[in-house]
């Protein structure tokens, strides 16, 4: 057709930050290069069945340029159409020929800003409700869908680049989906970042992000990190990137980090050590104020800011394995929690039924570790993936030793395995198991056999405590290092404890319940607590629990202690509590949703992360 008149409409362009997709193929982050998608539902209903074969049927004529009314003029190509189809799909177009506007009468309009290829997809969308969405040509498509109000190839485009998301793109998706404006997609970019962020920080994308976009990063409450030493070395690595030029931004970035979190061996040899961080003064204000979180615990209570707590936003569960249940019988059941929610709910059954059994996590893979099966003490491991499409519990490697009441922990992906009883002597052996070779390797021998000890990971050391050596209960405590694979002694607790809970939150490590009590006393089930402050090496009471547990499990979630299941002296117990560090106070969830399905002691407690 002539054209009488032409009308000019702009599109923006549209950043270059994003991954190539024969790099995306090459993580298992990317399932594809391209997808169809389609706008609507299928339906065998004879309306859409009629609805269907008329856009068919005009579709073909459009492509005959037959019936067509207006021509869409792009890079010197000619795009036949009709005004009533493309007003019925876009309501940009539906403005333009029924709103009085210049172009309602005109028999041709130029479109600035798309290109030509870009508009033969769209225009293929808008007659047949499915478009290619490729990493090729998403940069272009979902922009000028934006601009002529596609929303089904928005959509499209959108779900397209969530399924592409990586750490080495995620930064420029996001800046990508705010300057459209496609909201859910920039939420998705930036949770997938929180939830990767140690894997984002390593890319070369991190260093060109601007000062607010890392503010934005860094404040949120749900960045999963195994430590704020990783937020606070991810942006001093920012910063010296371009020293000279991100300096000035120190102080606003430091104000989001969580300082009074980090460990006081870390602030005094690292962040005192940091001339950055001296030269200003606003630097120096916020390292008191995290200084003064850790010499006044008295003071806690007062600090209540976010700044002073843990982030609470981490996709973290406590999960209980087997143990001793109704009927002094060894029970199957495993459960998890929502700190969030205080909900149980039960997870796939163990291949066996178990007590005295260790458990602990790697990421979303739950492995639990010997036990006891009511004839024998077991070396056995098995493992649950809760990621796993269809998770299902898988037998790996045996421990070198057979183990009951022994004590587990994670630390860098290994699990290590110290103690326990092999049904004819309390072992001192302490064993590591590597998951990338499927192997366990014997490392060296605690001073002291311990069974029902507690073991955690606390200043990149191992701690193991208190247990049964077969003649006294025990209150001492042993660290091992692992970088120099040699166990040392520290100062005893206060209470002789076995079947304590353990765990630990910043530089404090804290030990609750359990069954003992002081030297010279007969031993009791406990309810107290206390406290090992790491840089002091020295032990303090604190709070006792609500209820005295024996064989108790207790796990750090969200800045709080929480304890689960137990025994208190006449009855196995199903309750939660929670310590409050900050409050100085437990508080005890004994409402029937927060309560486990079955009561139970001796049972393996970790906490799994799931992203």
């Amino acid at each position: 057709m002539d054209s009488n008149r032409s009308s000019n409409i702009s599109n923006s362009g549209c950043p270059t930050a994003l991954a190539k997709a024969n790099h995306l193929q090459s993580h298992s982050f990317a399932p594809t290069n391209s997808s169809v998608v389609s706008s609507s539902n299928s339906s065998s209903n004879s309306g859409s069945s009629h609805a269907a074969e008329m856009l068919s049927k005009m579709n073909e004529l459009r492509k005959r340029d037959c019936l067509c009314d207006v021509d869409l003029l792009v890079e010197n190509e000619v795009f036949p159409a009709h005004r009533i189809v493309l007003a019925s799909c876009s309501d940009y177009f539906c403005a333009m020929f029924t709103g009085g506007m210049e172009e309602s009468d005109k028999s041709s309009v130029e479109i600035k800003g798309v290109k030509a290829d870009v508009m033969s997809e769209l225009l293929n969308f808008v007659y047949t409700e499915s478009v290619a969405v490729c990493m090729d040509n998403v940069q272009d498509l979902l922009p000028a869908a934006s601009l002529l109000q596609l929303e089904g190839v928005t959509a499209a485009c959108c779900e397209f680049l969530k399924s592409e998301l990586h750490p080495s793109n995620v930064l420029g998706v996001t800046r990508f989906a705010e300057l459209h404006s496609c909201h859910q997609l920039q939420q998705a970019a930036q949770l997938f970042s929180s939830r990767h962020f140690e894997d984002v920080i390593k890319e070369e994308e991190f260093w060109s992000i601007s000062c607010q976009e890392l503010l934005e990063l860094v404040e949120r409450e749900d960045l999963q990190v195994d430590s704020e030493e990783s937020v606070y070395q991810a942006v001093m690595r920012w910063v010296r990137y371009d020293e000279l030029g991100r300096a000035g931004d120190l102080p606003d970035l430091l104000s989001h980090i969580r300082l009074a979190t980090l460990s006081a061996r870390f602030i005094t040899e690292v962040l005192d050590q940091e001339p950055l961080v001296q030269e200003r003064h606003q630097c120096r204000d916020l390292l008191d104020a995290a200084k003064r979180y850790h010499l006044r615990p008295d003071l806690r209570h007062e600090m209540t800011e976010a700044k002073y707590r843990p982030r609470s936003g981490a996709d973290e569960y406590m999960v209980l394995i087997g143990g001793f249940g109704k009927d002094q019988a060894p029970i199957d059941s495993v459960e998890l929690f929502n700190p969030r929610t205080g909900n149980w709910s039960g997870l796939t059954p163990l291949p066996k039924r178990y007590r005295y059994v260790a458990a602990a996590a790697i990421k979303s893979t739950i492995y639990a570790i010997g036990g006891f099966d009511g004839r024998e003490r077991l070396n056995a491991v098995s493992c649950l993936d809760l990621q796993d499409p269809s998770p299902g519990w898988r037998s790996i490697t045996p421990m070198r030793h057979k183990r009951g009441l022994s004590a587990a922990a994670s630390y860098q992906g290994r699990i290590f395995v110290c103690g326990g009883f092999d049904g004819s002597v309390r072992l001192r052996s302490l064993e590591v198991y590597d998951p990338k070779i499927d192997e366990w390797r014997l490392l060296q021998d605690m001073a002291t056999p311990r069974e029902g000890a507690g073991l955690l990971v606390a200043d990149n050391a191992l701690f193991c405590m208190g247990g049964y050596d077969g003649a006294h209960l025990l209150s001492s405590m042993e660290r091992y290092d692992p970088k120099r694979g040699n166990w040392s002694n520290c100062e005893p607790m206060r209470m002789r404890r076995s079947g304590s809970g353990c765990a630990v939150v910043a530089d404090t490590i804290y030990v609750c319940g359990g069954y003992g009590g002081a030297d010279g006393q007969q031993p009791v089930h406990l309810d107290s607590v206390e406290a090992y402050h790491i840089r002091q090496g020295q032990w303090s009471s604190i709070v006792c629990m609500n209820i005295p547990r024996c064989y108790v499990g207790a796990c750090h979630l969200n800045g709080k202690i929480f304890v689960a299941a137990g025994y208190d002296g006449t009855q196995l117990l199903s309750s939660v509590e929670a310590f409050d560090p900050i409050r100085n106070e437990w508080l005890l969830h004994d409402e029937a949703a927060s309560c486990m399905i079955y009561g139970r002691c001796d049972t393996g407690m970790c906490v799994v992360r799931l992203k």
